[in-house]
């Protein structure tokens, strides 16, 4: 059941991140010039940390949808550096599904158990 807990936390916390960072994509989307640039690195950034994160969850849990996801993030980023946002964008968008997956799964479990 532990194991249940902190997957769901971590799959709660970067299905988040993965939201808002779609949201930052879109307004990245609509910037030119030095604007673009400086958006663009703090995207970058961004992306590097919750792929550090997802890292961590995959490590606590042993669960490949995270394995997938931080796969997907890092084509996501190669993405954005090479300027092909709308692929990116959609890119990241079946990554949120798969972190969906591992909180739908991991609540039907807490939840058969009363946790939830």
């Amino acid at each position: 059941m532990r194991n249940e807990i902190v997957s769901y936390q971590f799959a709660e916390r970067i299905k988040s991140a993965l939201i808002l960072s779609s949201k930052m994509l879109l307004m990245l989307e609509g910037m030119q010039g030095d604007e673009f640039k400086g958006a663009k690195r703090v995207i970058l950034t961004f992306f590097a940390a919750l792929s550090n994160e997802i890292v961590l969850a995959s490590n606590a849990t042993g669960i490949d949808e995270f394995k997938l996801a931080e796969e997907k993030l890092k084509l996501v980023t190669r993405m954005i550096e090479e300027g092909n946002l709308r692929e990116a964008h959609a890119t990241l968008g079946s990554t949120v599904t798969n972190i969906t997956t591992v909180c739908a799964s991991t609540m039907q479990a807490l939840t058969e158990k009363g946790l939830l």
